[in-house]
């Protein structure tokens, strides 16, 4: 009886170990991806601050780009690798969204927002971020978003401060 107990104990710490590393090692890959994405997030910032800095940029009436060109980083754009898979690059809001500094969705999957791009960007302030995947919990989405953003959002679904035209016609 005591042999059965010292097995289960050893077979339990053994279940136990696999399980805290394969949560470790996890958590490690994801770092790693979400650093990447945050480099690749401040690589597009900076080269449209350094293009709205440039006298022959077209720009608009705020001094930012109108819009983002891929030819300008060569042949390697920066990019999003946890929301590829067929979608567009870069979203330019609309006029709508000019006081955004974070777009409306956020988050995206297969499933939800499967048509928003890779990065968001905001041509009235100059605002840029990378959307992130859809993760198991709205607060660890959160929290990646905040994390390769740079941001201090709240909510993942914090309603948006812009008026509509509705709004303004009364």
């Amino acid at each position: 009886m005591h042999r059965l107990v010292n097995i289960v104990a050893i077979m339990t710490f053994l279940v136990g170990v696999a399980v805290v590393g394969g949560w470790q090692y996890e958590r490690l890959l994801t770092g790693g991806k979400a650093s990447s994405l945050q480099e690749a997030t401040v690589r597009l910032k900076r080269e449209v601050d350094r293009r709205a800095a440039m006298v022959e940029t077209e720009k608009t009436a705020e001094g930012w780009p109108r819009k983002v060109d891929a030819a300008w980083f060569g042949d390697a754009p920066p990019r999003n690798t946890w929301v590829t898979g067929g979608r567009p690059w870069l979203e330019i809001a609309s006029a709508e969204q000019a006081s955004l500094t974070d777009p409306v969705m956020r988050a995206v999957d297969d499933r939800v927002g499967a048509e928003l791009a890779e990065f968001w960007y905001n041509p009235a302030n100059g605002s840029v971020r990378a959307r992130v995947p859809c993760g198991a919990s709205d607060r660890e989405t959160l929290r990646l978003y905040n994390r390769v953003n740079g941001s201090s959002l709240e909510s993942l679904f914090e309603s948006p401060k812009w008026r509509s035209a509705s709004a303004t016609d009364r």
